[in-house]
């Protein structure tokens, strides 16, 4: 009896791998890099501005054609600029799980890490909050191309421009080019 319980069982467990390979059609998951070019604009000179380009890491899921979502890890590390974040982005569109053009928009929350400056000694802060973002790209295949744009809420910058002597409102944009491969 033992026996023959150990043959079904191995026999249950050999099955997949026994049976005919099945063309499975691909997901909508998504996994890509990408290039960031994040500015905020006045603020100080540790804050960042376009001159310094860093990187992403992101991974996104279209849930039908019209709506999705993604998140978006990214790092930035220069001589004078350094940050680490993460991004949440909600997205309303178009073209969103066929290939083909795609224009989305939609809200997106994000936190993130920044070194700064204050008193002479250097510090990091915490930033997040909310935001709006807007995207277009191209997908051919199973790779998609986009270029996105989030606008973010200003608060937490500007509370940042007050601790380095200037009290004026910036306008924090965080611009990605984002290449990815859909699973």
């Amino acid at each position: 009896m033992n026996t023959l319980l150990r043959t079904a069982f191995s026999l249950l467990c050999a099955a997949p791998l026994l049976a005919a390979p099945v063309q499975a059609e691909p997901t909508n998951f998504r996994v890509g890099l990408g290039m960031l070019r994040y500015d905020v604009h006045p603020a100080a000179d540790y804050m960042p501005d376009f001159r310094n380009t860093g990187f992403t890491f992101s991974a996104e899921f279209p849930q039908d054609n019209y709506v999705g979502s993604r998140f978006i890890i990214y790092r930035e590390d220069d001589d004078d600029v350094s940050l680490w974040g993460y991004e949440t982005q909600l997205m309303w569109g178009y073209g969103l799980a066929q290939p083909g053009f795609r224009i989305y928009t939609g809200p997106a929350w994000h936190r993130e890490v920044i070194r700064s400056q204050a008193n002479g000694s250097r510090q990091q802060r915490v930033f997040n909050g909310w935001g709006w973002q807007l995207g277009t790209g191209w997908q051919i295949g199973a790779i998609t191309l986009d270029v996105a744009a989030t606008y973010r809420d200003p608060k937490d910058y500007r509370d940042e421009n007050k601790r380095a002597g200037n009290n004026v409102i910036p306008d924090p944009i965080l611009s990605n080019v984002l290449v990815s491969y859909r699973f």
